[in-house]
Parts: C-alpha cells; sequence; structure tokens
C-alpha cells in the first residue's frame, strides 16, 4: 500500500475523531438544554391531558382573531391550548402553534371535514371527552343555522378584535348545512347569501363576506365546544344521542358496507324504487 493511500487513511482517522469530540461536544450541549428540547419532541405525558373551566366568551374572540391568521382547525385548536398552557406547561405548553394550520378549508383546501370541526374534536379526544360529546358538537354543526350573529354583537358591545382579523359584518346570512363537510356547508351558505339578496361579490370565495362567515362560525364552533366541555367536566352529564333519523335506518341494511354517522340524505338521494323512498334534502 503506498504512502500515498496510508496518509489518506489517518488523515481520515483523524478527521473521524475530530468530528466524533465535535458530536459528542454538541451532546453535552443538548443535555444542557432539556426544556429546549422537550419543547421540540413534545410532550411524552401520556392522553388524556387535564382540562379546567375556561371562558367560552373570551375564546370564542380569540378564534375569530386566530382564523384571520391560521384559518379555521388552527382557530378552534389553538386558543384553547393556549389557554390551558400557563397550567399545565409540561403538556400543554409544548404544542407549537399552526399546528392545525393544515385544516384550513377542509384540509389543505380539498373541502373535507370542516375545519372547526377538525380542530374541535381534537381537543375533545385530547382531554378524553367521550365520543358523545364529539358526535353532539358534530350534529350542532350540521343541524343549526350557522353562523350566529354573536361576534358582531360582541364587538358592538366592545370587543375589538385584534390584527389581522377584520371587524365583523352586521347579520351576515346563516344557513344549515345538513352536513359535517366543508364543500357542502360553505356553498350552502353561498347560495344562502346569494338568494338572500346579499352583494355577490360578497359572498364569492375568499371575498370578505365568506371571510367574515368563516370567522363567525369559528366564533360559534368553539364556544359551543367550551360550554360542553365545561358542562361535562362540572356534572359529567352528557348530550342526547342527536343522530339523524336516516342514520340508524340505513344502518339497518348498509352496516357491513358502510361506515359513518353523517345524514344520509347529504349525499345520497335514494330512487324511489328503493325500499326507504326518496330522501334528500
Amino acid at each position: 500500500m503506498s504512502e500515498q493511500l496510508m496518509s489518506r487513511r489517518k488523515f481520515l482517522v483523524r478527521a473521524g475523531t475530530v468530528l466524533g469530540a465535535a458530536s459528542a461536544s454538541g451532546l453535552i450541549l443538548a443535555a444542557e438544554r432539556p426544556s429546549r428540547a422537550t419543547a421540540a419532541t413534545g410532550s411524552s405525558v401520556p392522553l388524556p391531558w387535564p382540562y379546567t373551566q375556561l371562558d367560552p366568551d373570551a375564546l370564542a374572540r380569540r378564534a375569530y382573531e386566530v382564523y384571520f391568521a391560521s384559518g379555521c382547525a388552527e382557530a378552534t385548536w389553538w386558543p384553547i391550548v393556549e389557554a390551558l398552557a400557563p397550567n399545565y406547561p409540561d403538556t400543554w405548553g409544548t404544542i407549537p402553534r399552526n399546528m392545525f394550520k393544515f385544516g384550513a378549508g377542509g384540509v389543505d383546501l380539498w373541502g373535507t371535514i370542516c375545519g372547526t370541526l377538525n380542530g374541535s374534536c381534537a381537543i375533545l379526544g385530547m382531554v378524553g371527552a367521550p365520543t358523545t360529546i364529539a358526535d353532539a358538537l358534530m350534529e350542532y354543526y350540521a343541524n343549526t343555522p350557522l353562523p350566529t350573529n354573536r361576534a358582531y354583537l360582541d364587538m358592538q358591545a366592545g370587543w375589538t378584535p385584534a390584527a389581522p382579523a377584520r371587524k365583523p359584518l352586521d347579520n351576515v346570512p346563516s344557513s344549515t348545512s345538513h352536513s359535517q363537510l366543508c364543500h357542502v356547508s360553505l356553498s350552502q351558505w353561498a347560495m344562502t347569501a346569494g338568494n338572500a339578496g346579499q352583494d355577490t361579490t360578497l359572498d364569492a370565495i375568499g371575498m370578505p363576506g365568506q371571510k367574515d362567515r368563516c370567522g363567525k362560525l369559528c366564533f360559534d364552533m368553539t364556544h359551543k365546544t367550551i360550554e360542553m366541555l365545561n358542562a361535562y367536566f362540572a356534572t359529567h352529564t352528557l348530550p342526547a344521542d342527536q343522530f339523524d333519523p336516516t342514520v340508524p335506518l340505513c344502518k339497518s341494511c348498509h352496516s357491513v358496507n358502510a361506515m359513518g354517522n353523517m345524514a344520509c340524505g347529504s349525499c345520497h338521494d335514494e330512487k324511489p324504487t328503493h325500499a326507504m323512498g326518496s330522501y334528500s334534502y
């Protein structure tokens, strides 16, 4: 073996020694910063995580503000995390902001599950709330005329939304979606707003009316989520089963090859010859 190759090998061995020492030093430095390491990797505390009574009015306002910066899923998720973090730094305090930003527009604008339900149901799961509460929240979303005008009334009473949130508009139309899907819900609202004679430049996707509607929806759904959680952890009272009546009827036949609790008529318009007859919204 040539001296040239031997020299090269010696060089690599020495370089490896130096790099190894540098790596060891890096590990020591990392060990001296446990708080940063914990923040980066998240909590190792198993679920469920603790919950304390929260102010639904304050968090609803915060949800409206977060929507304009990070979208609907983050808006119904982050205000609750943010409120619980100071009292529980080892759990809620380890979560980074914008973790649920992906959920905006029904998951990256795909129009699937509404982000307000995505973020809210994640919170329900993390605090160990029974699935009955998630069921009730999902049905509330589908069968309630939303958004309410509550955000505007709060502003009239003295609340000023923090930037970049816009000031809530007065009496923007509400609609009943009969679906938990962003695509269906938002389209239903746009048609309702158009039929109500609202300026079409306001209710088109991305326009001020649509942004106002979704911001108010974040307000309303966060308020409802906190109301339900406060009631459950105070008295362990569960909401009644509120599934659409078509669900158990359809599942009496379609229990093997179908799954879900969404109102069947929100997607299926059965033929008159079907045993159930015609059913649609």
